[in-house]
């Protein structure tokens, strides 16, 4: 296998770094060396060599370079990270872990710009424009980064005002899909001691499937972003910056394919109720609209008190979606105009005390306080289509279920950490986080008959009580306490080469189910739904080494996690999911990356990571189509690997930079991002098996030696491999077949993509 070849050879460069270095220091040293890396993971500004974590860190100018516009395309350049669409959510997951695709989650992998929480999963879609750089942290992240960072968490810093004036122009234009880029950035004083950042973006694109349904490429994308910095330093103690952002981002259509029909599928999908289920990037289906509009207001300010840091930062995040969603993903008319529906807003402060660091005890604390409110609609349409389909199914003909969700949840958290040195080589690490909160939730569910519905309202409500929907309306509270310890041991056996050990314990939050369609214990449908789920915990070991020399850097970790009370969806075999603590795993590895200037203007760098993942006590899974189930009516997972979590994943990546005249320089990357195989979908149906592959990128550039202009050449995905990213089973698919057959869909990474970007600062 290919992505086996490239990780054994990402692998072996990770081993002998010294024969790299030995073999090139003399044109390394006329290169002047590796650049450090700058994090700021421990709330701390410090060198990636000197933090005691799996992290991985994207600069702004990769992701600039590459045209990469959101978290999901950066990640299938970060070995272990996985993020990903379905139908109604975004999934974030590291070594495996991830929450599902219910809107009472809390997200397993907690993300953070300029230090605030951006919980919501929708929000990984928020553009990513003029970045200073993405940090990936793996495993718990407790004390730092709060409650909810149960797998990592993603820490985003954007670009901060600048004490002299510049400017920059950029624009991309990729020809298969018509899409088209364009950034403009102004930075610079005001006055003395007073200097303002403003950044404006948009992106448009056709697409990269064709839906024959509605005569258009899909998905058809629309994003607008705005952001303005301004910084008050009058060079006194205190320094504020405030940040002001809004985005509003559209998309039409989704890249979902249908493909694998078993049975007689195909055979009852005909005339008037024809599916495709060829994979060739065309579909036909009745319409996917998702609109996201984002605003958020910051003050970030530091007060000097002595050698001391006082940190505070307020915020206010409020976050809208609306989606219309075709959910039998098909031509037919059956379940189209589905209405999404999310308001949540967001109020945090942040009080953060940090001594000065360099000494022989560093320490930070603080206390964090979080207000939010919740309200979240999900219309369920049923066509009248359903009405020519005779009994049962005609009385679901033009009528709908109407699911209301409102929440209120406050936080508040005192963290500590603190750094001891016991020697020169010798330093221990200790803190921990005690969270309290408060969440109160109602849900509610009205069937609904529409005009042209022809069956007296009590058959529809047992056809609907058949499907495990029934009429209910149900409210309740949650108080949570948790504490989160953590200790590292770190060791320096020489000034480049650090060792390090640490266990970390992280929680989720509990919550309330949201998409249920019945009462707990109800005793009028078959499956009973869900209400309140608690939380869930984990317990990571890990140990590793860091080492940075002038001219190569690389480093290692090995890692080993437990979780218990896991929150899934469990399908329930006809329409809906409930959520239940069902699940314990197990998640262990080995994860590193290393850099090497090799030559004048030439470096290599390179990750890889192996990830063994267990499910060692999940007896209520979904079982797949003509999969036996249990006594129990389930089907179980103990002992299997979780879907979407290859063993192996990584990158490698060469750039040479040299001048070709006194005034121009010419640019060049190669990339390839590979993966091992895994199951595409939730319920582990080895019908949605996904290829290891690899995938290859490359970027020619020429420009001016100051930068004052470029002109790029930028391809991705070079090999065009088709990717599944992520799948399930048709909806009614087995019910209409009688369970006779079945077909799947699923969403399919980009295809080969070639663009032009043009840049020009000032």
């Amino acid at each position: 296998m290919k992505s086996y070849f490239v990780a054994l050879l990402a692998a072996s460069a990770l081993a002998s770094p010294g024969m790299a270095f030995a073999q090139d220091a003399a044109a390394a040293d006329d290169q002047g060396g590796l650049e450090e890396i700058i994090v700021t993971a421990q709330k701390r500004v410090e060198g990636l060599s000197d933090v005691p974590i799996s992290i991985s860190a994207i600069s702004g100018k990769q992701v600039e370079n590459y045209g990469q516009t959101n978290l999901e395309q950066i990640s299938s350049s970060v070995p272990n990270l996985k993020i990903t669409q379905t139908a109604i959510a975004n999934r974030i997951a590291i070594r495996g872990i991830a929450s599902g695709d219910n809107k009472g989650f809390e997200q397993s992998v907690a993300m953070f710009v300029d230090g605030v929480y951006y919980g919501r999963d929708q929000l990984s879609r928020l553009p990513l424009v003029d970045m200073e750089r993405v940090e990936v942290l793996r495993g718990p992240q407790p004390t730092l980064f709060g409650k909810n960072a149960i797998a990592g968490a993603v820490n985003i810093t954007t670009r901060s005002p600048t004490d002299e004036f510049e400017g920059s122009v950029t624009g991309l234009y990729e020809f298969n899909h018509k899409e088209f880029q364009l950034t403009g950035v102004l930075s610079g004083p005001l006055s003395e001691g007073v200097e303002a950042r403003v950044v404006g973006y948009y992106r448009s694109m056709d697409g990269y499937f064709y839906n024959t349904k509605l005569d258009r490429n899909e998905p058809n994308v629309d994003e607008k972003y705005v952001r303005g910095k301004i910084e008050f330093d009058k060079g006194g103690p205190l320094a504020v910056e405030v940040k002001l952002e809004y985005a509003d981002f559209e998309t039409k259509g989704q890249p979902r394919d249908v493909f694998g029909a078993v049975g007689n599928y195909n055979t009852v999908f005909q005339g008037p109720f024809f599916v495709s289920t060829t994979p060739d990037f065309v579909r036909a289906d009745n319409g996917y609209e998702s609109r996201n509009k984002v605003f958020g207001a910051t003050v970030n300010a530091d007060l000097e008190i002595g050698e001391h840091t006082l940190t505070s930062i307020s915020s206010l995040l409020d976050y809208k979606t609306r989606e219309i969603v075709d959910v039998d993903f098909s031509g037919i008319s059956f379940l189209d105009g589905t209405n999404l529906r999310e308001d949540y807003r967001q109020y945090s402060q942040e009080l953060r005390l940090a001594s000065p660091g360099g000494e022989s005890f560093n320490y930070i604390a603080g206390i964090y306080y979080q207000h939010a409110k919740l309200d979240v609609q999900d219309f369920t349409l049923f066509n009248p289509t359903f009405l020519a389909l005779g009994a049962p199914f005609s009385a679901l003909g033009d009528t709908r279920n109407d699911r209301d969700y409102t929440q209120k949840s406050d936080l508040i958290s005192g963290f500590a950490q603190g750094e001891l040195a016991l020697t020169d080589q010798l330093r221990i690490t200790a803190g921990a986080r005690f969270n309290h909160e408060k969440k109160s939730g109602s849900r509610t569910l009205a069937i609904v008959k529409g005009p042209l519905s022809t069956a007296p309202l009590p058959v529809v409500t047992a056809v609907f009580r058949a499907l495990n929907i029934e009429a209910h309306s149900v409210s309740g509270k949650i108080s949570e306490d948790s504490f989160n310890p953590m200790v590292n041991v770190q060791f320096d056996a020489t000034d480049d080469l650090m060792l390090y050990a640490s266990f970390a314990r992280g929680t989720k939050a509990g919550g309330f189910d949201i998409r249920s369609n019945s009462l707990p214990g109800s005793t009028t449908v078959a499956r009973p739904g869900a209400f309140q789920f608690e939380d869930e915990s984990a317990d990571n070991f890990e140990a590793g080494l860091k080492y940075k020399g002038r001219n190569v850097a690389f480093n290692l970790s090995l890692y080993r996690t437990t979780y218990k009370d896991l929150q899934v969806n469990i399908f329930d075999g006809t329409l809906n999911f409930n959520v239940r603590n069902a699940a314990g795993a197990r998640t262990q590895g080995v994860e590193a990356d290393f850099r090497a200037a090799i030559a004048d203007g030439l470096t290599i760098s390179g990750a890889v990571a192996y990830l063994d993942f267990k499910f060692t006590n999940f007896t209520d899974g979904q079982c797949y189509y003509l999969q036996t189930p249990g006594a129990n009516g389930f089907c179980d997972y103990s002992g299997k690997r979780n879907a979407l979590s290859p063993k192996w994943s990584g990158n490698l990546n060469l750039d040479y930079t040299t001048p070709i005249t006194s005034d121009i320089k010419v640019a060049f990357n190669v990339n390839a991002d590979f993966s091992s195989s895994y199951i595409a979908s939730a319920n582990l149906d080895p019908r949605t098996h996904q290829d290891g592959y690899v995938k290859l990128g490359a970027r020619l550039a020429l420009g001016q030696i100051d930068n004052r202009w470029e002109v790029a050449l930028i391809g991705r995905n070079l090999t065009n491999q088709r990717i599944l990213q992520t799948a399930s089973s048709m909806p009614l698919a087995t019910t209409i077949t009688r369970n006779a057959g079945n077909a799947y869909n699923g969403i399919v990474d980009r295809p080969r993509t070639i663009a032009v970007q043009l840049t020009g600062r000032f």
